[in-house]
């Protein structure tokens, strides 16, 4: 969203932009809303934890602080997410939606597949061409991209009473293809200061790049996200809002000796090196396969 409109805001003027449009798309981190919060992020951070204890107040101390009375949680599950396993997935749900409970929030929680990427960009600018793109053109897809975006909507109209248990997706598809949630969004990213006509060709990527190709036939069985997000940091992702990777082929797609199948974007001549120095080091994140694993 930060490619597209400013998302830094204080408590009144997060209040004005609701109250007039009814939506916004910020970080709730400029409104300090939750300081200790803040203190343990900033201890995490480092050490690279993340444990329930503490991921579970954190939404939720935000959350409550805003006055959300209901609440939306995507969980994505697949390896390299903080739950690899469905199972993983559930009992967080659980532990989570009995704690919002208690402290007056309703709560659904989502576990959505995530064992390959969402949509084909990753990186700030790729991420904003490809989610622009969809909202003026439904038949653009991604269907991965269309497919979680809308369920994750369905529940909230349903949560909200604007759509019967199992009819919310529909209405979100319905919305989408209509047009009606791109004029949304071009109203939420002038009222928080960008420029609502602006179009994904329009989106700047990084001036240095490098395409990768297949060095042989074969399907697609496995798309490393791990890979792919170092990938990505290595050409300076998030911090660059212009670098970052297309991934063109995905699980289950047939590619042939020669075909393009990843494009990694830098602002940095140098970044893209070590991108590249990656890449060939670990032999690229799209694994391709036929159906024998392995001959012993």
């Amino acid at each position: 969203m930060e490619v597209l409109a400013p998302i830094e805001f204080n408590s009144e003027e997060v209040k004005r932009i609701i109250s007039e449009i009814g939506a916004c798309i910020i970080w709730g981190g400029a409104l300090d809303i939750a300081p200790a919060d803040n203190v343990l992020i900033e201890v995490e951070r480092p050490l690279h934890l993340d444990p329930w204890g503490l991921m579970i107040p954190s939404i939720l101390a935000k959350k409550k602080s805003m006055g959300v009375k209901q609440l939306v949680l995507d969980i994505p599950v697949g390896g390299g997410t903080k739950f690899s396993t469905p199972d993983d997935g559930k009992k967080f749900a659980h532990i989570f939606k009995q704690i919002a409970s208690s402290v007056g929030i309703e709560s659904e929680c989502a576990l959505t597949l995530a064992h390959q990427p969402i949509g084909h960009n990753i990186g700030p600018a790729l991420e904003a061409k490809e989610a622009l793109t969809l909202l003026r053109d439904y038949s653009a897809g991604p269907n991965s991209l269309i497919e979680k975006s809308t369920s994750l909507a369905g529940i909230i109209f349903e949560m909200a009473g604007k759509a019967s248990k199992g009819e919310g997706q529909k209405l979100a598809k319905d919305i989408l293809k209509s047009g009606k949630a791109y004029q949304k969004m071009q109203k939420i990213i002038e009222i928080q200061g960008g420029n609502p006509d602006i179009t994904p060709e329009e989106i700047n990527l990084g001036p240095y790049k490098k395409d990768f190709y297949s060095t042989k036939s074969g399907f697609i069985t496995e798309v490393d996200n791990a890979i792919i997000n170092q990938i990505s940091k290595t050409a300076g992702c998030p911090f660059s809002k212009t670098s970052g990777v297309i991934v063109y082929k995905k699980q289950g797609a047939k590619i042939e000796e020669g075909q393009k199948i990843l494009t990694v974007y830098s602002n940095s001549k140098t970044k893209l090196r070590r991108a590249m120095k990656f890449y060939n080091i670990s032999g690229g994140p799209v694994i391709l396969g036929g159906m024998l694993i392995e001959r012993i």
